[in-house]
C-alpha cells in the first residue's frame, strides 16, 4: 500500500510540474508580425539603407480595418517612396521629404489600420523620422520597436545616435545611476530575455524536483535551488518592471519645444529657465484635464500639455 501511494504521489507530482511547464512556455510572448522594410543602420552622420524581404502573415496580432492585400500594398507603397526619398536626399533635400513624409504615412497606416506592431515596423518608422529631422518621434519609434526587437544592434546604435542629436541633456540623478550600478540585471538585461531566463531556470526548477524525487542527489538538490534563487531573482525584477511601467508609462516628447509648467495650466510658472524639447524621454507620473505630469530622469517633475507628448505604448 505504502508503495502504491507513494507512486501516485511521485507521478502527480510529474503531471503537475508537466503541466506548469507547458503554461509557462506558452504564456512566453508571440513572434511578432514580420513586416518588410528597408533597415537601416547609424552609419557617419545619418543611417543608411539596405532593402530586405519579408512576409506579412495572415493573423492580426490587433485588431485590424485592413485586409492582408491592403496591408501588402501600404507596405509596398511606403516602401517605393522610401527609397524614392533616399534617391533625392542630396539632390533635392526638399523633395526627398516629401516622400518621407508620404512613406510614414503608409507605415503609420499599417499600425492603426492594418493592426500590425513589431519590431522592424517602427524600427523604419524611427528611421524614416529621423531623415526628417524629427528627433522626438524617431526616439519615440525606436523605444517602441524595442519592445519587439530588444537585442537587435542596430536597433540600439540608431537609438543612442538619435539621443545624441537632442536639444536637452537631462542627467540622471547619483541615486538612479547607483541603482542601475547594482542591480544592472533589472535594468541592463531586456524584459524579453529576463522572461526567457526565468522561465527556463523555472522549468529547471521543477525538473530537478521530479528527479529529486528519485535519485535524492546532493548535485541535484544544488541545481535546484540554484535554478530557485535565479527564478526569483528574475521574477521578481519583471514584476517590478510591470508594475512600474502600470502606474509611470513611458514617454517622449514629441513637440519642437514646449513650456513645462509648475501646475496644469498655463498660467502657472515654468518649471525650468528653457523648455522642453523633442526627444526628452519622461515618465508618466499623472494625467489631468489636458495635461500631463512628467517626471525627467533627473527626477525633475512638471506639467505639460498632453498633446505634447507621446507614450511608448500605445
Amino acid at each position: 500500500m505504502i508503495p502504491s501511494i507513494l507512486y501516485r504521489r511521485r507521478l502527480f507530482a510529474i503531471l503537475v510540474a508537466a503541466i506548469l511547464t507547458i503554461v509557462v512556455f506558452s504564456a512566453a510572448p508571440a513572434g511578432a508580425r514580420s513586416v518588410a522594410f528597408p533597415i537601416s543602420q547609424a552609419h557617419a552622420a545619418r543611417p543608411i539603407t539596405e532593402a530586405e524581404a519579408a512576409v506579412v502573415p495572415s493573423s492580426q496580432a490587433h485588431a485590424a480595418d485592413m485586409t492582408e492585400q491592403e496591408v501588402r500594398q501600404h507596405l509596398t507603397d511606403g516602401m517605393d517612396y522610401f527609397r524614392r526619398a533616399v534617391t533625392l536626399d542630396q539632390l533635392d533635400p526638399r523633395g526627398a521629404d516629401e516622400y518621407y513624409r508620404r512613406s510614414i504615412l503608409h507605415f503609420e497606416r499599417i499600425v492603426k489600420d492594418g493592426g500590425v506592431r513589431n519590431g522592424k515596423l517602427y524600427y523604419n518608422i524611427g528611421n524614416t523620422y529621423f531623415r526628417l529631422g524629427d528627433i522626438g518621434r524617431a526616439i519615440l519609434n525606436y523605444k517602441r520597436a524595442a519592445l519587439y526587437s530588444p537585442n537587435d544592434p542596430n536597433l540600439r546604435q540608431n537609438l543612442e545616435f538619435a539621443r545624441s542629436r537632442r536639444a536637452d541633456k537631462v542627467e540622471a540623478t547619483q541615486r538612479e545611476k547607483v541603482f542601475k550600478t547594482l542591480f544592472f540585471i533589472h535594468y541592463d538585461i531586456p524584459s524579453r530575455i529576463r522572461f526567457m531566463i526565468f522561465t527556463a531556470a523555472f522549468a529547471l526548477v521543477w525538473i530537478c524536483a521530479i528527479l529529486f524525487l528519485f535519485l535524492h542527489g546532493s548535485g541535484i538538490r544544488l541545481i535546484l535551488v540554484i535554478a530557485a534563487v535565479v527564478s526569483t531573482i528574475f521574477l521578481t525584477s519583471l514584476v517590478v518592471e510591470a508594475v512600474s511601467l502600470s502606474r509611470h508609462p513611458e514617454g517622449v516628447i514629441v513637440a519642437d519645444e514646449v513650456v513645462a509648467r509648475k501646475g496644469d495650466a498655463e498660467t502657472y510658472q515654468p518649471s525650468f529657465t528653457e523648455p522642453l524639447h523633442s526627444g526628452t524621454e519622461f515618465s508618466l507620473v499623472e494625467r489631468r484635464d489636458g495635461w500631463w505630469q512628467i517626471e525627467l530622469q533627473s527626477g525633475a517633475r512638471s506639467w505639460i500639455p498632453s498633446n505634447a507628448g507621446e507614450l511608448v505604448i500605445e
